[in-house]
Parts: C-alpha cells; structure tokens; sequence
C-alpha cells in the first residue's frame, strides 16, 4: 500500500507540473509572443517561428512529463526497481540535454540577431542551465537504478 500512495503524490506531483506547462506554452508564451510582435513591428516575421519553437519545447518537456508518468505507474504496481524504470530515466534525461540544447541554440540566435530586445536572453540561458541540471540528475538516478535492478536480480538469483 505504501507504494501506491507513493506514486499518487508523484502523478499528483505530474499533474501540476503539467497544468503549469500548458499555462506557460499555451497561454503565457502565445501572449508574450503577441506583445513583442507589438512592440517590436520589425521583428513580426518571428512571430510564428518563435511560437513554433516553444511549442516544439514545450513536446520535449511533455514527452519527458509522460515518461515520468509511467515511471510513478510502475512503483504504483510495487516495481519501483525495474529495468523499465532505469531506461525511462535515461529517456528522460536525453529528453532534458534535448531541451537544454534547444534552448541554449535559441539563446545563440537571439544574441546574434535581436540583442537589444533586453533580457530575454536570460531567460533562454537559464531554462537551459536548468534542463541540463535535472538531465544529470536523471541520468545519475537511472544509473543508479539501473545498478540498483542487477543488484536486485543477483539477490534474486541467490534465493
């Protein structure tokens, strides 16, 4: 039992994440985009290739969301330490570089062709930074549980 109400704070921890991300990609980005549409006439032609990025940003994110999600189904079943588990980890992880390098390219065109926009840039290089972080961080967990799982098959093996 312990498990499965593990997991329902993990998907309930999921779904919030994931009700975040549609605000940002799906309400915040899109009016964001039409302001600076408005502020900067000379940078329109942006408009629908910058939204198109987000969006495409926001499928990585998504993608990654899903594989967490199957990730808390499986310790709901009480297979916490599962080969599945330690490939959706290293999934995610690839997911999250994807992401950050996507952001970091992005950040390398905004400087070189609208700088004087303002901080926007930052803003690209720290969802950069922070998708690397947790990309590690999944990679370091799904190694170790990957570990974790042959240490749990030798012990198997022995019984």
């Amino acid at each position: 039992m312990e498990h499965k109400k593990l997991s329902v704070y993990l998907k309930a921890a999921g779904v919030i994440a994931g009700i975040g991300g549609v605000v940002v990609f799906f309400l915040y980005a899109p009016i964001m985009a039409l302001e600076c549409r408005m502020a900067y006439p000379e940078l329109a032609f942006l408009f629908w290739p910058g939204l198109i990025f987000v969006w495409c940003l926001g499928g990585v994110y998504a993608a990654a969301l899903w594989q967490y999600w199957l990730i808390c189904h499986r310790i709901g079943k009480n297979r916490s330490f599962c080969s599945e588990n330690a490939r959706g980890l290293s999934l995610i992880s690839r997911l999250f570089f994807l992401a950050s390098g996507m952001s970091f390219l992005c950040m390398g065109a905004w400087l070189m062709d609208a700088w004087h926009l303002g901080p926007g840039w930052l803003a690209l290089l720290l969802v950069s930074m922070a998708s690397a972080a947790v990309g590690v961080l999944a990679w370091a967990l799904g190694k170790l549980l990957q570990r974790a799982v042959s240490l749990q098959e030798e012990n198997d093996l022995t019984i």
